[in-house]
């Protein structure tokens, strides 16, 4: 297979490190105390999944509603979903899964809108007692340069009253909160303990499908890849201990599927390292970071007319590039303060398909109002659709850097991998205790965030001049109930996030957009179980940029007309929630959504839904 030997090159180093430290499994697996997850149970039978129904009514007005006589003004849909999972585990050594999802559309009698579909497959368990292995669906991370997935665009600290939707939309998409990816293959991971010198050795590797063939001119696309870290045990008179990790994440297509001819192959490898300096009672100071770099080729093969001829290939596109982050970071364990510093560098030409690809697709269609007006013009991607839409989400590894939109996500849109970025971070988290509690639980959580980021581009797009970006960020959970005697368990979460592009030049090279985001959201227990919810979320964007076309995934191939905003959305909401238990509520809300755009008044439009969703997760 031509692309295969590849892999089994850039494989060789984890396997070859795998099949040297396999040996010394056994006394490290009996220090931690033999077989892990699945084998705590027991064999047995067992039911569980997910039962949810929703049922919604949406109304459209505005001054965009005058002029247009053919859009329908109101929408009531609702379904309702039972995933059936069905665990089995005949030894203390396997257990397998399926789930089987029953969704019924509202207003469908008889079985129609009624479906019937497997959601979930895979099976895991540990290899002679030191090696677990999981095939089929399964959740996967490595860094956010290798194998990741990006944060959602429009979230900073989302008020609860938006959770129940924003749950759907991260249980439909197999978002785990981890940032971890959705694949379809298999995985082996073992860990090793030593009694001096290394304290732990942690090995993974994976191959999944991506994408299957069409049999015509679509290969099959396959990822691979692995990680290899170590920690040291503590060494010198600071009590220093030293992390490190070898990553690999490999993309290709397999051309021997289907009738294809052509296909991509895209190599990111990198190395992290966390080195603690000092580690005292109450605080510890480290110098953490990542380095690597990426590969990405399309080639075309032509086989030879004659038997036992040789085959030829065309490079059609080759590049490759590099990255590194490094900087310091203090853990004030004792105070629940982490501050970090870092230097980071994406160069222009990196291309990492498996961390790049974004949560939205842009692309998609809108499930309520998707054209509206006089002219029947699609409606842009808003707030009101980031926060109850699954359809515009997706788990799947683009084929090439997806489209974005710079009012929500500009400074870095494909997260930390976002190519052509230069310049410093800065992040800090406040999380304390209160006196008696290990960890913050529920309405006594008080926590505070800054994110900073101070960018440059390293090389100019259309113009030798470079843009600068500017990001600050905040969140803020505060428990009042912590700070003011009140009767009601009450809390409130903040966020806001300040984006700037801009960029000198003629007029005609100016950048100048800014973008604000702002949440707030206030939840309170007014009696058992009863929540009363409220939140609201605030978007303003103004100014100018330039979005370039992108082609051979980091080429700019043209720039558009010119990106101009002056708009801006409120989205607000309120409602109860009842909880029956911890994973069974019953919410009813409404939601009122504005949009306006100061250069077209008369397209300015709101919508208005209220909505009663039942979740049960058994």
């Amino acid at each position: 297979m031509r692309f295969t030997s590849r892999l089994g090159r850039l494989l060789s180093p984890l396997a070859m490190a795998s099949a040297f430290l396999l040996p010394l499994a056994p006394s490290a697996l009996a220090q931690q105390g033999g077989a892990p997850d699945p084998q705590e149970d027991g064999p047995g039978l067992r039911f569980n999944g997910l039962g949810r129904s929703i049922i919604q009514q949406s109304d459209l007005g505005g001054t965009i509603t005058d002029t247009d006589t053919s859009t329908v003004e109101t929408l009531a849909d609702g379904n309702f979903v039972l995933d059936l999972a069905v665990n089995a585990q005949p030894n203390r050594s396997t257990e397998v899964q399926g789930t089987i999802r029953l969704r019924n559309e509202f207003g469908g009698f008889f079985g129609a809108g009624a479906t019937v579909e497997i959601r979930e497959l895979w099976a895991r368990g540990v290899i002679a007692d030191r090696v677990r292995y999981r095939v089929g669906d399964m959740n996967l991370a490595l860094t956010p340069y290798t194998l990741f997935l990006p944060d959602e665009d429009g979230v900073i600290n989302e008020p609860e009253v938006f959770e129940p939707q924003r749950e759907i939309i991260d249980y439909e998409e197999f978002y785990t909160g981890n940032n971890e990816r959705r694949l379809q293959g298999g995985t082996v991971d073992f860990g090793l303990a030593f009694a001096q010198g290394i304290e732990e050795v942690d090995t993974r590797l994976f191959i999944a499908r991506l994408r299957a063939t069409d049999f015509a001119a679509t290969p099959t696309r396959l990822i691979g890849g692995g990680r290899l870290g170590a920690t040291s045990a503590a060494f010198g008179p600071l009590a220093s201990r030293a992390k490190v990790g070898g990553n690999l994440s490999y993309v290709w297509d397999d051309l021997e599927s289907g009738n294809a001819n052509a296909g991509i192959r895209n190599s990111v490898f990198s190395f992290d390292g966390d080195l603690t300096l000092v580690r005292r009672p109450g605080y510890s100071v480290h110098v953490v970071g990542e380095a690597g770099g990426s590969y990405v080729d399309r080639r075309r093969f032509f086989e030879s007319p004659n038997a036992g001829g040789t085959d030829s290939t065309q490079t059609l596109l080759d590049e490759s590039d590099s990255f590194f982050e490094v900087g310091l970071a203090a853990d004030f364990g004792a105070r629940g303060l982490d501050v970090s510093a870092m230097f980071v560098d994406v160069g222009p030409d990196f291309y990492s398909t498996a961390a790049q690809s974004k949560r939205v697709d842009y692309t998609e269609d809108r499930a309520s109002f998707d054209r509206v007006g006089r002219d029947r013009e699609q409606r842009r991607i808003s707030l009101f659709d980031l926060t109850r839409d699954p359809g515009i989400y997706t788990f799947r590894v683009a084929n090439a850097l997806m489209g974005y939109d710079p009012r929500y996500s500009n400074v870095q849109p494909y997260g930390k991998a976002t190519p052509n970025r230069r310049g410093f971070r800065f992040n800090a988290a406040y999380a304390p205790t209160a006196p008696g509690e290990d960890v913050n639980t529920g309405f006594d959580d008080f926590e505070l965030g800054l994110d900073v980021a101070l960018l440059r581009e390293i090389r100019g797009q259309g113009t030798e001049l470079l843009k600068d970006f500017v990001l600050i960020r905040g969140t803020a959970e505060l428990p009042l109930s912590r700070f003011v005697p009140l009767p009601l368990p009450v809390g409130v979460t903040l966020g806001a996030q300040f984006e700037d592009t801009s960029r000198g030049g003629d007029e005609i090279e100016q950048v100048d957009l800014t973008s604000t985001l702002i949440e707030a959201g206030l939840s309170a227990e007014v009696y058992d179980r009863l929540d009363l919810l409220f939140g609201t979320k605030y978007r303003t964007s103004s100014g100018r940029d330039y979005v370039p076309l992108i082609e051979n995934f980091n080429d700019v191939r043209d720039f558009p007309a010119p990106f101009v905003t002056d708009d801006h959305e409120t989205l607000l909401g309120g409602g109860i929630r009842y909880r029956f238990k911890d994973d069974v509520y019953l919410t009813v809300q409404y939601q009122s959504f504005s949009y306006g755009k100061d250069a077209e008044p008369e397209n300015d439009y709101r919508i208005g839904q209220v909505f009663a969703l039942y979740s049960m997760t058994f």
